[in-house]
């Protein structure tokens, strides 16, 4: 069955884009390459959305640094030389091979080496749910101890990303395991999970580092708020509980509502903390930040598992995708 009509031909797609990007400079060229002609059918469609996800990605390098070690390194580098630290994450997520698993774990650990080996400032954050915590709990903590081993003989922080709502508890309890074995362990927790302002505060109690983030996986209404502004007053209040009682702790947030209450409060209540942000998500924050003397680190991406990633990033702030657009007709 065919995916149904393609809307333009080619001249009505270069029009649009003269009409929605301002001008003959960002204009789609008239004539597209064999990759990316018309698909006919719904397999051919999806092919053609990875391929263009592709060309877009390696055009723009907006989220993801590349797909491999060296092009992490490349960026990480980078990020240092900005006067940033940087936070490394090898792309994959809901694994349930046991061999792919044991292959993340190896991937991580050669990273830790060539971020020593290339003096790095900075660290990795890893999913649980990519180290096997969907085949069990207990199994994805053997599979992080490692790279937990690694990273407190090199004195580095290890952070454990947040996922899917149902993954939280399991979540959590891994990150208390590893911080009996090391001391800087962070974990990042969602403003937007109702739950989070009591995890904020417990897990700031027992000394957990936390990187405090909107959220951006939708998740049922009974335990997630939905409206901008419902998840801004979340953030707002799990912010104040971070400067109050935590150490150590990340605000990850491009919003400048987020980040000038944190500069607020940080006059207030005097607090170690950074600013986490995401690579190619309004650079010129991340510039402003280290020129005021603040501590910023940059969250940097990497590996051929882009899409879910790519997604969620497209889903929490849909008109990055223009600035994406922009780097892919413009070559």
């Amino acid at each position: 069955m065919a995916p149904g009509p393609w809307p333009r031909t080619n001249s009505q797609t270069a029009a649009v884009g003269a009409n929605a990007w301002g001008g003959p400079g960002l204009m789609r060229p008239t004539h597209l390459p064999t990759a990316f002609d018309r698909p006919r059918t719904w397999s051919e469609l999806i092919a053609f959305a990875k391929r263009a996800g592709e060309s877009f990605i390696g055009r723009s390098h907006q989220w993801v640094a590349g797909e491999t070690l060296d092009e992490a390194l490349r960026a990480a580098k980078q990020a240092n030389d900005r006067g940033m630290e940087a936070i490394v994450n090898h792309l994959g997520e809901r694994l349930l091979d046991r061999a792919q698993v044991e292959a993340t774990t190896r991937e991580y650990l050669r990273l830790l080496d060539a971020m020593q080996s290339s003096g790095i400032r900075g660290t990795v954050s890893l999913k649980p749910t990519q180290f096997g915590l969907l085949i069990d709990r207990a199994y994805a903590l053997s599979q992080i101890f490692p790279v937990l081993d690694v990273a407190r003989a090199q004195d580095r922080v290890l952070w454990l990303d947040m996922e899917t709502a149902d993954t939280t508890d399991d979540t959590i309890w891994i990150c208390e395991r590893l911080l009996e074995r090391h001391a800087k362990v962070g974990i990042c927790l969602q403003a937007n999970l109702k739950r989070t302002l009591k995890d904020v505060e417990r897990l700031a109690q027992v000394g957990v580092r936390i990187r405090l983030v909107k959220g951006a996986y939708k998740e049922p209404s009974d335990i997630a708020y939905e409206s901008r502004t419902d998840i801004d007053r979340a953030y707002l209040s799990n912010l104040e509980i971070l400067f109050a009682r935590a150490r150590d702790f990340a605000v990850a947030s491009h919003d400048p509502r987020m980040i000038q209450r944190a500069l607020e409060l940080a006059k207030e209540r005097p607090a170690r903390f950074d600013f986490n942000l995401l690579q190619g998500v309004r650079d010129p924050l991340h510039t402003e930040l280290v020129s005021k003397g603040h501590r910023v680190a940059e969250y940097i991406s990497y590996g051929p598992k882009w899409l879910p990633y790519f997604g969620r990033r497209w889903r929490d702030r849909p008109r990055n995708m223009l600035t994406m657009a922009r780097a892919f007709v413009s070559g």
